[in-house]
């Protein structure tokens, strides 16, 4: 209704032109937590009724399509419904990123890729797939599928192949590290006292990432409590100093490193980033894989869930 007090010659313009417009008022790319279901239910003989959302909340369009009838079909061209086992949101899978966690073996971890290849929207539409990584300060940072007890070239053939039934697919991103932020109001007592604390705590760190989203108990609204996320691209570099790079080559692959870092090293990304480039590049070489095989670019980033407040009465 604005544009139509202050422009009335907005309905005017060229579609492409619109939407543009509406576009800088959509809300950032989002991420999305996929696994597989474990309801026996008879939904399962689909594809989207074997997963789920680790987030079991329906999500409608974002809030923008009920200013007026314009903005929500600008909207509704870019989002689209997509259910996962009775769940539904709506995703721009142009922008939105949809993520296999660590906590996948690499059994289920195929099992889900290859599930969402036969889903046509994501295969038709879906340009961004991250996967999570594990880390430890004991075992430091990797991925399941190069772990030396399976088998990486025949798990990475697979996943290649799933992979390459995204027709739109441009990025591979590597979640390396995960935190949480949580936004902490305490009710005070007292005349003199304000009626809330605000308190935001940014660097919850654990050995292994918590999957704190995924809700476990369908009633407790605390589990269901809305969250953003927030992904930043990160450019690994190798921060080894000569000395350390001499002490890691006549360590073992997965040896202990310093108790000190809060999370990975510029080097231990940089390492399993170049990995994976190494695993992409040669299958992009056999060209006993046929032309057919779609290999994407490859990217590291942090990934941050910002949770809403919690007050010591309760949650809200």
């Amino acid at each position: 209704m604005a544009f139509e007090l202050t422009f009335p010659q907005f309905g005017r313009l060229p579609l492409e032109l619109r939407d543009m417009i509406w576009g800088y008022a959509l809300p950032e790319p989002r991420v999305f937590e996929v696994l597989d279901s474990p309801s026996s239910a008879q939904s399962q003989s689909t594809a989207s009724g074997r997963l789920m959302f680790a987030d079991v909340r329906n999500e409608p369009p974002p809030s923008i399509a009920r200013v007026c009838r314009d903005a929500r079909q600008a909207v509704l061209r870019r989002y689209k419904p997509i259910a996962f086992s009775g769940t539904v949101k709506h995703l721009d899978l142009c922008r939105d990123i949809i993520l296999l966690d660590s906590y996948l073996q690499v059994k289920r971890l195929l099992k889900v890729i290859r599930l969402l290849s036969q889903i046509e929207p994501i295969r038709r539409s879906a340009t961004r797939l991250a996967l999570g990584t594990s880390w430890g300060l004991h075992t430091g940072l990797h991925l399941r599928m190069f772990h030396r007890s399976v088998q990486t070239k025949r798990n990475m053939a697979r996943f290649l192949e799933y992979v390459s039934k995204f027709r739109q697919l441009e990025t591979i991103i590597l979640v390396v590290y995960q935190r949480s932020a949580f936004g902490l109001r305490l009710k005070c007592c007292g005349p003199d006292r304000p009626r809330s604390l605000p308190w935001r705590h940014y660097d919850l760190y654990e050995s292994y990432h918590f999957n704190f989203n995924v809700n476990f108990n369908l009633d407790n609204y605390w589990l269901r409590r809305p969250y953003q996320s927030r992904l930043v691209r990160y450019d690994p570099e190798d921060d080894r100093t000569e000395a350390e790079k001499v002490q890691q080559s006549a360590l073992p692959r997965h040896s202990k490193q310093c108790i000190h870092d809060p999370q990975p090293r510029g080097y231990q990304v940089h390492d399993l980033k170049g990995t994976f480039e190494s695993w992409l590049k040669k299958f992009a070489e056999d060209e006993t894989l046929g032309p057919s095989l779609k290999v994407p670019g490859l990217e590291t980033a942090t990934l941050t869930w910002i949770y809403t407040g919690v007050r010591n009465d309760g949650f809200y």
